[in-house]
């Protein structure tokens, strides 16, 4: 009743959601507070036993953001597992933007989350970029 009474406020909160949900496998960027990111994987998408390298680019605007502690986790959503809780760190090459590190073994197909933690500028953001995993044939 509240949207229908205030379509505004349905907009304004469904842009919100998009920007913090969301992701693709094909580098597709996102937006976290004033920060874009996007992530590609190597192999992409990453393959059931692969232990797949993950690379993040972080930009504010056109420019590198190199002021950043960036992290993920990955798991798959409604599925407990050992290592969800691990905390992959990822490196910076130079200034560039651009953060790597290799995750963990994707151990069976079904739908992912890596879900990326972004502390730059005395701000914690939280992105999420899923990916379906097909069986090996």
């Amino acid at each position: 009743m509240l949207f229908i009474k205030y379509p505004l406020a349905l907009f304004v909160l469904s842009t919100a959601m998009a920007g913090c949900s969301g992701g693709s496998s094909d580098g597709t960027t996102q937006q976290a507070g004033d920060f874009f990111m996007s992530v590609n994987t190597t192999p992409n998408p990453p393959e059931v036993g692969s232990n797949a390298e993950v690379v993040a680019t972080i930009k504010t605007g056109d420019q590198p953001s190199a002021n950043c502690k960036v992290s993920f986790q990955q798991h798959m959503p409604g599925m407990e597992m050992s290592g969800d809780e691990t905390v992959y760190n990822m490196v910076q090459e130079g200034g560039s933007g651009v953060y790597k590190a290799r995750g963990g073994e994707f151990s069976m197909g079904g739908d992912w989350v890596l879900e990326f933690t972004l502390a730059c500028d005395g701000t914690t953001q939280r992105v999420k970029f899923p990916y379906s995993l097909k069986w090996p044939e």
